[in-house]
């Protein structure tokens, strides 16, 4: 259900945002901004059951605390890149875009190189 009303709400903003974008793009890019956060604010339920979710995923792997830590810290990682990758593409940067994805995979794979020496050592 959370889904249909994060969806109409989106469809909402896209045609005002597409209304406004041609006499006041700055607000259109304001109004898909706050649209996008409060859809955000919309999934908490949605975390919590994901949170729970990766954390008897981390018990049941017998994964150490480091290990889980950087699977956690990835997960927020790749949702808030998205977050901010959109808001960048709804503004029209898309280079902008691809320097946050870019950014964001150098990070995650200097957050997973201990991970990635502990399997070659063993």
């Amino acid at each position: 259900m959370t889904a249909i009303r994060i969806l109409l709400l989106c469809l909402g903003a896209a045609m005002i945002c597409a209304m406004l974008r041609a006499h006041r793009p700055e607000m259109a890019t304001a109004v898909s901004l706050a649209v996008g956060l409060a859809a955000l604010l919309m999934t908490q339920d949605a975390f919590s059951e994901l949170s729970s979710g990766v954390s008897r995923f981390v018990a049941m792997a017998s994964m150490d605390g480091e290990t889980s830590a950087i699977v956690l810290k990835a997960a927020g990682i790749t949702i808030l890149t998205e977050l901010g990758v959109q808001i960048c593409c709804d503004a029209g940067e898309t280079a902008l875009a691809g320097r946050i994805r870019l950014a964001s995979r150098v990070v995650m794979l200097g957050m997973a190189m201990p991970l990635i020496l502990q399997i070659v050592d063993s």
